[in-house]
C-alpha cells in the first residue's frame, strides 16, 4: 500500500499557508500586485508587495495566528456589515 504525505497543520484552526505566508497576508500582496496589473506597472509593485508583507510580517509575528483579521474586524475593515452586531451591543433588539 501506497502511503502519502499530507500536511497536517499543528493547530486545527491553523490558518492556510501560501509559500511562506498566511493566507490573510498572502491577500495584501494579492491587492497590491492587481493595482500593479492594472496601471501596467507589476514589478514594481510586486516588489512594494514583498516589502509590506516583511513589515506585516515582522508587525504579527509575535501575535497569535490570525491576529491580521481580528485586528481589521476590529477596525471596521472586515466582516459582515449589518449581519452581525457590533461588539459593544449586549442585547438583540426585535
Amino acid at each position: 500500500m501506497e502511503q502519502y504525505r499530507k500536511y497536517i497543520p499543528k493547530y486545527l484552526n491553523a490558518e492556510p499557508q501560501i509559500l511562506w505566508w498566511d493566507l490573510s497576508e498572502f491577500m495584501v500582496f494579492l491587492v497590491i500586485l492587481s493595482i500593479g496589473i492594472l496601471g501596467d506597472f507589476p514589478f514594481i509593485a510586486a516588489c512594494i508587495g514583498v516589502l509590506i508583507l516583511k513589515f506585516i510580517g515582522k508587525l504579527f509575528n509575535k501575535k497569535e495566528p490570525g491576529y491580521a483579521k481580528h485586528f481589521a474586524y476590529s477596525k471596521g475593515l472586515y466582516g459582515i456589515k449589518g449581519k452581525v452586531p457590533e461588539f459593544w451591543i449586549k442585547e438583540i433588539g426585535r
